[in-house]
């Protein structure tokens, strides 16, 4: 849920060096002189790179090489790029940059004689037919980009970033020649590149964007059908349900459809060409049966369907299962949100983001990508909060504007019958027996939810036929854009993962009688970070029995025996503090690794002894705390670290909760001030990686006050609606030494 990835994100990585270069030469820069700024930056640029002890970056260099004219290295940079991709998503690496390539390509063909407009149309069609037809679909993509849509981009950079300036670092002359490469890119082969893909596209598929589908109440739901014309009989059905809309998403349901099916895409209500009003969430359930009911009356449908997708896709697999549809023959939910588990709280507690992704996709019947990709203006909106010492359900009115699901939401601060009517009841997961391929990350937003469905399929079906693929992996890996280096750290090599193929090996084995994937040895299928290697396990439980038990002694200490005397460990919080507003790192893509630990003020820090010889810990982390505090509530936060040898922290879990919904999600429970409670830590994310010898665990315990989640005072009132005035009297909190905390560790 955190970000909507493009493919772009392929193509994204900014060099950060610190040299500056004069330019103070060039007075102003527009499209008269830009050229000349070009040329004067290029030499610089590869000189600077070429002298930094970073790695080069192919992904920048290559397009300071292109717009230079130095195009045998630009393409040898290219393949870099490329090969660096192959192995986590190998159709989408082969045409990446290939609009570069074939432009590069018809230059070097040409002579005086020569037409471009033929020898480029001929280098097209050649980069075309050498690649498989899942890969032939993706290259629209990359042509996509139009003149009108690139210049305005350069010159709106150009007047932002470097028009009156002396100087400028070398990050920023970076970005101006990305900026450059992509309109003299589109300039020159826009109109020539898209409409001759478009037309190879029309001979393989017949595409219908406009279809509304009307429920048994009348409700209009918009879908797009796309049907592989190679088929030559009625055959399977892959459906996605989304709410992300956008006419790209044709695209997608193409590269779908290009692996011998046919794709239906299905807007949530109200989205696209529906009329009626966006309700995130609150629909899946009967809306998707009701489609499913229409595909199986279509000509090129078989009557057997499968699901797939990710985050909001991923959720509304589940939503379906609710109704399950007898065409249904299986879903493949990848990292799918869970509803009132993991978004728009965890534990409880309501995220500061939900209004950003509320804006993201009810601004518009499609998608508001460039507002919500606006990081400064959001992190902004929850600094100002954070500062004014106003209530969480002022955030939007912070915003400028009033959002009724924001406001409808938090009226549901406990998990009842509004969050659980959106996704299967227990006797609901108890007659799901199809088939299904849960795919997640260490590192996924969504792990939670992801295994809380996992989780409750197994438990209410003990029969269920249900695979999970889990690794070092963040909210997109899973998804299928499996990237060489995660949150900063790179992984395995045996981790660069197709799970794109695994996906359409699962739908050939479910719907059309082929072998199971080779990959799915057991029920849940794990990577040891750092051991490269996966392994397999038939039950969760089967991590349970490794656990080692640590209790937090009062000298801030992980102790495997527990003190014979009763003690504890003081915590304040000033929740009249706001001095710390700066020291929040709010950003879309934080770091595994880190040289400190954020928010130290407001934890305590439990450190166990040094590892004397390499151990794997795989599973999720648990404990029972002991505690007491001078406040009816408070919000506790468990973070878990690797301690390196060299100093570093890596972060290796997390985990937040109320602790008066701490025992049970659905009923608030409150705190007596002063008396010794109890509360049970369960459910949290999954990890599996190598400990070197030489490394310590650390346990952060502590209580969250960020501007990225609902700020709980204690006063016992709905939380949304406490303020700083609540925070007459800091919190204490007393962790005592019989807490502990069970990590699973194979020693």
């Amino acid at each position: 849920m955190k970000k909507i990835l493009s493919l772009a994100i392929l193509f994204f990585s900014i060099m950060l060096f610190s040299q500056n270069i004069a330019i103070d030469q060039f007075k102003k820069v527009d499209s008269s002189n830009i050229k000349s700024l070009i040329n004067y930056l290029g030499p610089i640029i590869k000189k600077q790179t070429a002298d930094s002890k970073e790695a080069p970056d192919n992904d920048n260099l290559f397009r300071v090489n292109f717009v230079i004219g130095d195009y045998k290295t630009a393409l040898e940079q290219l393949n870099a790029i490329r090969n660096s991709y192959m192995k986590g998503n190998p159709k989408m690496a082969m045409t990446i940059g290939v609009q570069y390539e074939v432009y590069i390509n018809t230059l070097q063909q040409l002579n005086k004689k020569q037409d471009f407009n033929k020898t480029y149309q001929a280098e097209l069609l050649k980069k075309y037919n050498s690649l498989p037809s899942n890969a032939q679909v993706f290259m629209p993509y990359f042509f996509s980009l139009s003149p009108k849509e690139t210049k305005e981009d350069l010159s709106s950079f150009i007047t932002n970033d470097i028009t009156g300036k002396s100087t400028i670092d070398l990050k920023t002359a970076i970005i101006l020649f990305r900026r450059y490469a992509s309109n003299l890119i589109a300039e020159a082969t826009y109109t020539k590149g898209l409409p001759f893909l478009q037309k190879l596209d029309q001979e393989s598929f017949i595409v219908n964007d406009s279809i509304i589908v009307f429920t048994k109440n009348k409700k209009e739901i918009s879908i797009s059908t796309v049907v592989n014309k190679k088929i030559q009989n009625p055959g399977p059905v892959i459906v996605v349900n989304t709410i992300y809309s956008l006419p790209q998403n044709i695209d997608t349901a193409k590269q779908l459809a290009s692996n011998g099916y046919s794709c239906v895409y299905i807007n949530t209500r109200g989205k696209y060409k529906s009329k009626e009003n966006i309700e995130p969430f609150e629909h899946e359930y009967e809306d998707i049966s009701e489609v499913i009911d229409w595909i199986t009356q279509q000509p090129w449908s078989n009557g057997k369907i499968g699901m797939i997708g990710g985050s909001y896709l991923g959720f509304s697999q589940w939503a379906a299962t609710k109704k399950l549809h007898p065409a249904l023959k299986t879903i493949i939910p990848q990292a799918p949100v869970g509803i009132g588990i993991d978004y728009p709280m965890s534990g409880n507690v309501f995220m500061s983001y939900m209004l950003r992704w509320i804006d993201h996709i009810t601004v518009n019947k499609l998608t508001d990508n460039v507002g919500f990709s606006d990081e400064k203006k959001w992190n902004g909106l929850y600094k100002k909060w954070y500062t004014s010492g106003l209530a969480f359900n002022k955030l939007d009115s912070i915003n400028g504007k009033k959002s009724e699901i924001f406001q409808r939401w938090l009226k549901h601060p406990s998990y009842d019958s509004y969050w659980q009517g959106m996704t299967p009841d227990p006797q609901e997961f108890s007659k799901i027996n199809i088939p299904i391929l849960t795919t997640t990350g260490y590192f996924d937003d969504d792990q939670l939810g992801a295994m809380y469905y996992y989780k409750n399929h197994i438990k209410y079906n003990p029969n269920a036929d249900h695979y999970v693929i889990i690794g070092p992996y963040d909210h997109y890996g899973p998804q299928g854009y499996v990237m060489p280096e995660v949150m900063g750290v790179k992984i395995d090599p045996v981790a660069e993962l197709d799970i794109n193929e695994i996906c359409f090996q699962w739908f050939d084995y479910i719907l059309k009688g082929k072998n199971k994937p080779d990959f799915l040895k057991g029920k849940i299928n794990y990577e040891v970070m750092g051991d490269n290697i996966w392994k397999n396990a038939n039950s969760m439980q089967e991590f349970d029995q490794t656990k080692v038990k640590y209790y937090l002694g009062e000298d801030l200490k992980l102790k495997e025996q527990k003190a014979d005397k009763l003690a504890y460990t003081t915590l304040n919080v000033n929740f009249k503090d706001r001095s710390d507003v700066d020291k929040f790192i709010l950003t879309d893509e934080p770091q595994l690794i880190s040289t400190s630990i954020q928010e130290k003020d407001n934890s305590t820090l439990f450190t166990s002894e040094v590892f004397d010889k390499d151990t794997e810990l795989t599973g999720s982390f648990s404990a029972s705390l002991n505690f007491s505090i001078n406040k009816k509530d408070c919000d506790i936060v468990a973070e878990l670290y690797q301690v390196l040898p060299d100093g570093k922290y890596f972060l290796l879990s997390n985990f937040i909760t109320r602790a008066s919904y701490s025992k049970d999600k659905s009923k608030r429970q409150l705190l007596t001030p002063g008396k010794k409670e109890t509360i049970p830590v369960t459910g949290t994310p999954f990890v599996s990686k190598k400990i070197e010898k030489g490394s310590k665990l650390l346990l952060k315990m502590g209580i969250k006050k960020s501007p990225a989640w609902q700020i709980n005072y204690g006063s016992g009132k709905d939380v949304s609606t406490e303020t700083i005035k609540d925070a007459t009297v800091p919190m204490e909190i007393k962790w005592y030494n019989e807490s502990f905390v069970e990590i699973p560790l194979k020693k």
